[in-house]
């Protein structure tokens, strides 16, 4: 977030600023959408290229804005800095990728190379290209968007990868915390949609909260089943 705030304090003066209150209704509007609805109004905001980042950037760091429309901000202004390193990520090529190595198909887990690859290959590299909030908007907004992985009994690996890399992260993961409870808190059939692997529990147990729904992650955090925990949970 630093370097949010830097760079805005670098561009105010040089670049036509797209107005505040221009963009809160198109905030506003995505805060509250998911899936294609979603999609389409962040892509009106994202149009708008650098001269909405300083805008963004105040939005972002309010403290009077709702987190869903400071998240929204944070969304929106990385994929304006960083759209193109977004759609190299997603193009990418895993099953040709020159980091690949073939012995490590010998052993397999039952679920097969994708979850190999994932483990072995693409988490690393997710978390090395720390961007958090793409990861963050795929489970949150569902919009659909997939790496080039395949799934394996309707799971997506592309998903998980990108939770736990966030997830793990000490600065991002307060927003992380929060994209769980909004979609725990949604009404059903959203809160049993959610990934299992929000929901997954130490010790690899099945992910027993979605039968929950919608009940909070702080019950689950407060019943100490949860993996969560010992994350404040001051949403």
């Amino acid at each position: 977030m630093k370097r949010i705030l830097l760079i805005v304090t670098m561009m105010t003066a040089s670049v036509p600023a797209v107005q505040q209150q221009e963009l809160m209704p198109l905030i506003k509007g995505a805060s509250t959408n998911r899936e294609s609805a979603y999609v389409e109004i962040r892509n009106k905001i994202v149009e708008y290229g650098t001269n909405a980042i300083p805008s963004l950037g105040s939005v972002a760091v309010d403290g009077a804005v709702p987190w869903q429309q400071r998240l929204v901000a944070r969304i929106c202004y990385e994929r304006i800095e960083r759209g193109v390193e977004i759609k190299k990520l997603l193009e990418t090529d895993w099953y040709s990728h020159p980091k690949l190595v073939p012995e490590w198909f010998q052993n397999m887990p039952v679920m097969g190379p994708e979850a190999t690859i994932t483990g072995r290959l693409v988490q690393p590299e997710i978390q090395e290209a720390g961007l958090w909030y793409y990861y963050l908007e795929l489970e949150w907004k569902m919009t659909g968007e997939k790496g080039n992985l395949r799934e394996w009994g309707g799971h997506s690996y592309w998903i998980s990868a990108c939770t736990f890399a966030v997830k793990d992260n000490p600065e991002e993961r307060i927003w992380f915390l929060r994209v769980c409870a909004d979609l725990m808190a949604a009404p059903p059939p959203l809160s049993r949609t959610v990934s299992p692997i929000v929901l997954r529990f130490d010790g690899g147990e099945k992910p027993r909260l979605r039968t929950l729904a919608p009940t909070t992650l702080r019950y689950a955090h407060e019943l100490g089943h949860c993996w969560l925990s010992p994350v404040p949970m001051a949403l």
